[in-house]
Parts: structure tokens; sequence; C-alpha cells
């Protein structure tokens, strides 16, 4: 069970909830997110990692970086030493605008959201940091 509330949520918009960390939700499951346990454990050793294989380290940066610039976004909530969402998106298109509304949408009305949630959002492509709040998000909100 994961500390703090996380997510992955697909390209085509499903969410997933993380159960321990982002990266073993990868490794359960390396074909659902585009990619194969032989190309993860080769991440691990050309990080200098191999003996490590689902640590929280370098090679767990690139793999994370590889799947959301296949489209994923990732989420995790942050209390300390503000409380916050940190999403993590390739770019902030049309499609991803969509699916983060209907993830801000679902939080709003599950209650792990309030309009004025901040999100921290960090755009991979161009390394561009957004703050919004989940109203932003949200003609509900």
């Amino acid at each position: 069970m994961t500390l703090t509330p996380a997510h992955w949520i697909a390209p085509d918009g499903e969410r997933l909830d993380v159960e321990s960390s982002h990266i073993a939700a990868v490794i359960a499951d390396p074909a659902r997110f585009g990619v194969t346990e032989a190309w993860l454990r080769a991440r691990y050793a050309e990080h200098g990692e191999g003996d490590r294989f689902g640590c929280e380290g370098h090679a767990r940066e690139a793999i994370i970086r590889r799947i959301v610039m296949a489209g994923w976004i990732r989420t995790r909530r942050y209390i300390r030493p503000a409380t916050y969402w940190s999403v993590t998106v390739d770019e902030l298109d049309n499609a991803t605008w969509r699916n983060l509304a209907t993830w801000a949408i679902a939080g709003l009305e599950e209650g792990r959201l309030k309009p004025t949630t901040e999100l921290r959002i960090h755009e991979v492509a161009e390394g561009h940091k957004t703050t919004t709040e989940v109203s932003a998000l949200s003609p509900s909100g």
C-alpha cells in the first residue's frame, strides 16, 4: 500500500491506482505500459542498478520518462512541505487536458480532490512547470 495516493492515467484516460510505487506498477505489468521486462532490466543495467531491479534510482527516472512520453500521466499526492498533487505529463495538449479533467472530476466526486487542490504539472517534453488548481480542469469545480 502506498503512503500517499498515486495513479497512472493511461493514454485512453483509464485511471490505475498505484498500490506502492509507480515503477512497481510498471514492473508488475510491463506489457500494459508498452515495455517488456527485458527492456526494464536493460535500463536498470544501463544505469548501474542491475542488481537493484525495481529500486527508486536513475533507471526508474528514465523508465518513467519513457512511459510519460508515450502518453501516460503520473500523479502523486505530496503532503510535505505543502499539500499538493504532482502531475507528470509529456505535454499539455488537448488529449492530456481531457484526461486530467476526467481524473479531476472523479477526484472531486470521490472526495480526494477539492476545487482548490493545487496541481504542480511538469511537462517532460518542454521542461515546463505549471501550477494550477483542480477548478481550472473541471467545469464542476
